[in-house]
């Protein structure tokens, strides 16, 4: 493998994008991270240090069009590449459909989607160059069976599904690949609100077949496949990593 390709996680100050930046540096990538909340971020680039690789901290806003940008310009200044784009930077919002404000459609819309949208945008010139450049997108379950009380992150996480079926079809001629992993009860700050007490905790698992809620890691083994090349025929897929609770939901 070539020691110098270079990856790029957004939202990777903890959790789930943690845990996907310190795989792929165990990989053998090289790997720049990004995150709103500077301290996360360094904690994350020691972990990939620790693991023989390059590290990059940065500190980004994704609804903010100019902290995408110069999130992708820095890492190609830094690694002189970028080979795999891993859009995990999200926000939650929850509550019923009267609820919902134009200040909270701009937040999480900003980050959920346009900060996605905006990192590929941006990326795409040196995916194309990589020869073997890939996007993987965190999306959710909810953005396969939606929810009652999440209108709005579910919505944008639908949204991330279909954008990545487009760029897809639009980046496979350059062999690129483009996919989207769904997450369903993962262990993180996230979540922590929804299962803060035992029956809480119980009442999830118990939704769950495997009988267990999922861990980051779970997740970032997913990436890390879809990063190699063993995955270079594989596209436009929304793959979901969830214990089996949505088919037990249907």
């Amino acid at each position: 493998m070539d020691s110098s390709i270079a990856a790029l996680v957004t939202g990777a100050g903890g959790g789930i994008g943690r845990a996907i930046a310190v795989r792929l540096a165990k990989a053998g990538y090289n790997v720049a991270v990004a995150d709103v909340k500077e301290g996360g971020i360094r904690q994350t680039a020691d972990l990939i240090k620790a693991a023989g690789r390059e590290a990059l901290a940065i500190t980004a806003d994704m609804s903010r069009t100019e902290d995408v940008e110069a999130m992708v310009v820095k890492t190609v200044a830094v690694f002189g590449r970028l080979d795999i784009l891993v859009n995990n930077a999200g926000v939650s919002s929850a509550g019923f459909i009267e609820q919902v404000t134009d200040d909270e459609l701009i937040r999480v819309y900003g980050v959920n989607l346009f900060g996605v949208l905006r990192a590929t945008r941006a990326a795409a010139p040196y995916l194309r160059k990589s020869g073997r450049g890939r996007v993987i997108n965190i999306s959710s379950v909810e953005g396969i069976r939606g929810s009652g009380l999440l209108p709005v992150y579910s919505s944008t996480k639908a949204a991330v599904i279909g954008l990545t079926r487009a760029n897809a079809i639009e980046l496979a001629r350059y062999g690129v690949t483009v996919n989207a992993i769904c997450p369903g009860p993962i262990q993180t700050d996230m979540l922590a609100p929804l299962i803060a007490d035992e029956p809480s905790r119980l009442k999830f698992i118990k939704g769950v077949p495997m009988h267990r809620l999922g861990v980051p890691e779970d997740i970032a083994g997913a990436v890390a496949f879809l990063a190699s090349e063993e995955s270079s025929f594989i596209t436009g897929n929304a793959i979901v990593i969830d214990g089996g609770m949505t088919i037990k939901s249907l």
